[in-house]
């Protein structure tokens, strides 16, 4: 073989091991970017969130259990059914119920505690004394006055002629049962949400309590 051809083969020779190299190695960037594959997630009503505490897996279970409560003729509202678990009714459940006939808002309703599927207590002057055409919109169990029992306020919507209106609900845990002010309740209608009903009778609660 005369030099240029020889020159030639050892040429070919190196560039095609220098490209197989570059080919095989796995530490050679490439110009496609990789596609990341979708990842499965799976999500049930039933089932908790990990980073539930037991406390709050059971008080949702609780809850649920309280949404099936028999309540005759009335319909269980369960967005405002919640498992309790505070004297004077520990272990129980308070119930929101309306006539079935109006959905949306669920007018008619009432509210009461419930233990091992019975009605044990009824809260006294729903709705400051309104029998038609009312609703709860949002419930609270809170200590209003530092006595380590835990109240209940009740945010109440009615219907008017013109608009809906509140009929806002304080009721102070005796630790025997639950009562009301009517008279206080009345200075409550003007306020719109939990925050502001807690932070009203806590400014106020001669008005409220003995």
């Amino acid at each position: 073989m005369d030099l240029p051809m020889r020159y030639t083969f050892f040429f070919l020779l190196f560039s095609t091991a220098f490209t197989s190299c570059r080919l095989d190695s796995p530490n050679t960037a490439s110009n496609t970017t990789p596609v990341p594959q979708p990842t499965a997630k799976v999500a049930s009503s039933q089932s908790p969130t990990p980073d539930a505490t037991p406390e709050e897996t059971a008080g949702k279970s609780a809850t649920l259990l309280c949404q099936t409560v028999k309540t005759g003729d009335n319909v269980v509202y369960k967005k405002q059914t919640f498992a309790i678990d505070f004297e004077p009714f520990k272990s129980s459940c308070f119930v929101t119920t309306h006539n079935p006939e109006y959905d949306d808002p669920p007018m008619e309703s009432e509210f009461a505690i419930y233990k091992n599927g019975k009605k044990v207590f009824q809260f006294p002057a729903q709705f400051n004394g309104v029998t038609f055409g009312c609703w709860v919109d949002a419930v609270a169990f809170q200590d209003l006055n530092e006595d380590k029992l835990s109240d209940v306020i009740v945010v109440g919507k009615c219907s008017g002629k013109s608009d809906t209106y509140n009929e806002n609900m304080v009721y102070v845990n005796t630790g025997k049962a639950f009562t009301t002010r009517e008279d206080a309740n009345y200075q409550l209608n003007e306020k719109k949400t939990l925050k502001e009903i807690a932070d009203f009778v806590k400014e106020n609660r001669t008005m409220f309590f003995d």
